[in-house]
């Protein structure tokens, strides 16, 4: 027979940690001086040799080269912290991202780390 006690705490349970995460998320919003959505992450080779590309959207702020940041994923949970040695606005390249430019691309100088979609990039308020 089916336990309904369990599956509500279970159910309970899940609503609390999406509670937590969104939570996490809305916090780095709120504190972020320049905030960057990753769409894509993968690898691009040129010149024979592979790189790391970030590609995403500039929500907030302004971020430039040589700048740190902190990378977060999906649930608000930090993973790295992140140099950028190159940035792009199109196909453009650029010294300074503004908030609101559409399809940046990112390369980061920390290849190890492991990028991905969904990852929140931002600089905090200190």
């Amino acid at each position: 027979m089916f336990d309904y006690g369990k599956k509500k705490q279970k159910d309970q349970i899940k609503k609390r940690r999406k509670q937590e995460e969104y939570a996490r998320v809305y916090a780095l919003h709120e504190q972020a001086v320049f905030l960057c959505y990753i769409n894509e992450a993968y690898m691009e080779e040129y010149q024979g040799r592979a790189f790391v590309k970030l590609e995403g959207l500039a929500a907030r702020g302004t971020a430039k080269v040589g700048d740190t940041f902190k990378l977060y994923d999906c649930k608000g949970r930090f993973k790295a912290e992140v140099t950028m040695e190159e940035l792009y606005c199109g196909k453009d390249s650029v010294e300074r991202l503004e908030g609101g430019d559409k399809r940046v691309a990112l390369y980061p100088v920390e290849q190890e780390i492991s990028y991905c979609a969904g990852d929140i990039l931002c600089k905090l308020e200190e």
